[in-house]
């Protein structure tokens, strides 16, 4: 059983109808939900959705679908003049949705019915899903598989023509290393050193150990060389590039801002003491203390306690103020004195870093040259010794018996030779390994091949599929229906240049002569329109998608064609729904009631 949970679709308010396996029967007069139903399942299956799908008014609505596979939800949003979706439908490729909404979802409005009616091509109909199943798209990743194993084959080929020639080189090698290895112990087996030879081999060991310590030595020296010139290079190069400014009165002008500097401090000191403390006598409520005050009406007279002169306190102020400015003006100059002095004192210390720099890269140079020196010397003395061991070592060398230098000629040859004979069986498994790929690589590019050539005649193949299930469902039509026609089929249109199906004729024969589809019933027109649907519902395997297949105004149909017609259907997928009025009879199957729904014409007067 599937449940569905409906709010705010089309005109059902409210609802949780549900459909039974088999015929769903929505039977009821007009304006109770019939349409409405249909259209809230296929928004829940995926179909596409309109302004007019949520109730008019609301701002909102859902669908919900449980089924015994899963639940899938489609929430509804009213956004201005549109409405937006979101949730999970039951359909989610764009392939399928296009799929159902053609050949599942049979109202009035689909594009099938409704281009049976106008007479007009139903090729872009019935061919319209495979514009979602990027085609072209596949055919390019698949040749693109079929040319890597297309090498890889090659691959294989080129592997199998070599693998000969290696296994023979094997065998030569092989061939070759037991001949080399008998020679040596026939060679090991018949010397006997003497004591001389021992000691022999003794020194010229000690004397070749010898020599690769001084060897190692003069590498060392050498390296120290290399090592000690880079660096001289690196430091003159610094050297050259550092520049050590001069400025000759540097140091006077510095001590000139300074002492300036100092002054301005002290003349701020006086002057803010002395405004600080003449504040405090006038703010402080202590004039009287230092002088005698006289008050009039036009102010304070007091002699000055300074200078004994009589005056006002509104006189001190002003002059105040003026030790005001004059404290600012101090001030502003000792700032311009400090930056001066901050400036002066930074490019002295640049100055002094300069040189610094120069006296160590200076002093580090001359360490250097000095160390440089000791070391060629040293290497030299180095070199020479190590030529006198290379002479010996050659001494030594020649003293030892051809024997020894023929059993060092067989260990190399042995060693290249087992070097060569291990690589060559490395390469003669790769090879063969390769080479036993062959069968089964031919097999992929046969696959894909087919799988190609599969995609590039899938159109004419969905194409022929629906020819075919047109026909088939056109012969039990007329033994179901009766209708007037006897015949009617879709006849192909092929480019003449490539094969290719441009258009797919509706012919329908009466009395055997070809009419158009004004010559026929709305009946029978709608009964074609069905047919062509379920030719398409065919051709594209819908009944795995989605299984479904909704029916909504059958008004051309008499009852008894109705019943016949879902009857029918029924054996093409697991739920048929269909609406019906109250005089289309019972039907054999679960009948739902809008009774059990809350729909728009529950609240007003005229349909909704």
């Amino acid at each position: 059983m599937w449940s569905l949970n409906v709010s705010n679709i089309a005109g059902i308010r409210e609802g949780a109808p549900t459909l039974e396996p088999g015929i769903n029967a929505v039977q009821a007069s007009n304006w109770q939900g019939k349409t409405s139903l249909v259209t809230a399942i296929r928004t829940v299956l995926g179909g596409s959705v309109t302004a007019a799908t949520l109730t008019d008014g609301a701002d909102s609505g859902h669908v919900r679908l449980r089924t015994a596979d899963g639940e899938y939800e489609r929430r509804l949003t009213r956004a201005g003049r549109s409405v937006t979706t979101d949730g999970e439908p039951y359909l989610t490729e764009p392939q399928q949705q296009t799929a159902a909404e053609l050949f599942a979802f049979l109202d009035e409005q689909n594009p099938i019915r409704t281009a049976v009616r106008d007479g007009a091509d139903l090729t872009p109909h019935l061919i319209e899903p495979l514009e979602h199943e990027d085609i072209e798209g596949q055919i390019r990743r698949l040749k693109s598989d079929r040319e890597t194993a297309t090498a890889e084959l090659d691959r294989a080929e080129r592997a199998a023509e070599k693998l000969p020639a290696t296994i023979e080189t094997v065998d030569d090698l092989e061939t070759e290393l037991a001949e080399l290895e008998a020679e040596l112990a026939d060679l090991e087996g018949d010397t006997d050193d003497s004591g001389d030879q021992a000691e022999l081999r003794e020194e010229l060991t000690g004397a070749r150990r010898e020599r690769e310590q001084v060897s190692q030595r003069v590498d060392r020296l050498q390296g120290k060389i290399d090592s000690l010139e880079s660096q001289i290079e690196t430091k003159r190069q610094e050297l050259d590039e550092l520049t050590v400014d001069s400025e000759p009165e540097l140091a006077s002008k510095l001590e000139d801002k300074r002492t300036a500097l100092r002054e301005v401090g002290r003349e701020i000191e006086t002057l803010e003491s002395l405004y600080n403390a003449t504040n405090d006598v006038l703010d402080g409520g202590h004039l009287d203390l230092l002088a005698d005050v006289d008050r009039r009406l036009d102010g304070d007279h007091v002699a000055c306690w300074v200078c004994g002169s009589d005056t006002t306190r509104e006189a001190i102020e002003a002059r105040m103020e003026g030790v005001s400015e004059l404290i600012a003006e101090r001030r502003a100059r000792r700032s311009e004195l400090q930056s001066t002095v901050s400036e002066l004192e930074e490019t002295q210390q640049t100055i002094d870093r300069q040189r610094r720099r120069k006296q160590s890269l200076e002093a580090s140079l001359d360490t250097l040259e000095t160390n440089l020196a000791d070391s060629r010397e040293e290497l030299a003395a180095a070199e020479r010794e190590l030529a006198d061991h290379d002479d010996r070592v050659d001494t030594l060398e020649s003293r030892v018996q051809e024997t020894d230098d023929r059993r060092k000629s067989l260990e190399q040859e042995i060693a290249r030779t087992e070097t060569k004979l291990e690589r060559s069986r490395e390469e003669q498994a790769s090879l063969e390994e390769r080479a036993q790929q062959r069968e089964q690589l031919q097999k992929r590019v046969d696959e894909l091949s087919d799988e190609i050539e599969a995609l590039r005649s899938r159109r004419e193949r969905v194409v022929r599929s629906a020819r075919t299930a047109f026909h088939e469902a056109l012969e039990d039509v007329v033994a179901k229906f009766n209708p007037s026609f006897e015949q009617a089929r879709l006849e192909k249109h092929a480019d003449p240049d490539t094969g290719r199906t441009e258009r797919l004729e509706l012919v329908i024969a009466r009395d055997g002569r070809e009419i158009s589809v004004d010559a026929l019933s709305e009946g029978e027109v709608e009964l074609i329109g069905l047919i062509a649907a379920l030719a398409g519902h065919e051709a594209f395997d819908v009944a795995e998608q989605v299984p479904c297949i909704l029916l909504d105004d059958l008004g051309g149909l008499a009852s008894e064609h109705i019943h016949t017609l879902v009857t029918y259907l029924e054996a093409r997928t697991d739920y048929v729904v269909t609406t019906a009025y109250p005089e289309a009879g019972e039907f054999d199957g679960h009948v739902l009631s809008p009774d059990d729904w809350t729909v728009v014409s529950d609240h007003v007067d005229q349909p909704a």
